[in-house]
């Protein structure tokens, strides 16, 4: 499928010099650092989770938790706020 995307010069151009070092075309190389850039960008990591779990036993650490919540539902126009 194809798409246009807009590139800073300055980015395309390194793009264009990694893709030749490597051997490959400009469109191989920026579909393979997506692949990559999706598969290691997982979201929340455990430890963070595991520290909001631990947060929410507490009086204090529950309503820290909420006025995160707050504070990030306030700062979102487009989407609501994430699972914490």
């Amino acid at each position: 499928m194809s798409t246009t995307v807009h590139l800073p010069a300055d980015l395309l151009a390194s793009v264009d010099r990694e893709a030749r070092a490597l051997a490959m075309s400009r469109n191989r190389y920026i579909i393979r650092a997506l692949e990559q850039a999706l598969a290691t960008e997982t979201g929340w990591s455990a430890e963070f989770v595991e520290e909001l779990a631990s947060a929410r036993s507490d009086i204090e650490g529950g309503r820290a938790l909420e006025e995160l919540r707050a504070s990030v539902a306030a700062s979102r126009t487009r989407k609501g706020p994430p699972t914490l």
